[in-house]
């Protein structure tokens, strides 16, 4: 099934080829969009490679990334410690309480 749908697409992309080549050299007037057409085809494809080599970088660097982006033990509880120093610690509380 595989070598019938590659045929069929094969066949389909060799015609389409020849009647652009065709139309490009016997019609005088559709040579400038068919230009414009190519040039579009040509910069999509380029803008697809770039986005699949930027996902494939991002893939590999969130796979292979260094064990500092793991979390630590104060991370995996969620404490952060900038938070920490707004909050008085207990031993501040009892000796405030007592003077």
């Amino acid at each position: 099934m595989l070598n019938v749908i590659t045929v069929f697409f094969s066949l389909f992309i060799f015609g389409l080829t020849g009647w652009t080549l065709t139309t490009f050299v016997s019609k005088d007037d559709s040579q400038k969009v068919i230009k414009e057409e190519l040039e579009n085809m040509f910069d999509i494809t380029k803008r697809l490679l770039l986005s699949i080599k930027s996902l494939i970088q991002i893939l590999t660097k969130a796979s292979f990334s260094s064990n500092s982006d793991k979390p630590t033990s104060d991370k995996a509880t969620g404490v952060d410690e900038q938070l920490l120093k707004f909050v008085p610690s207990i031993s501040d509380n009892q000796e405030d309480k007592a003077a």
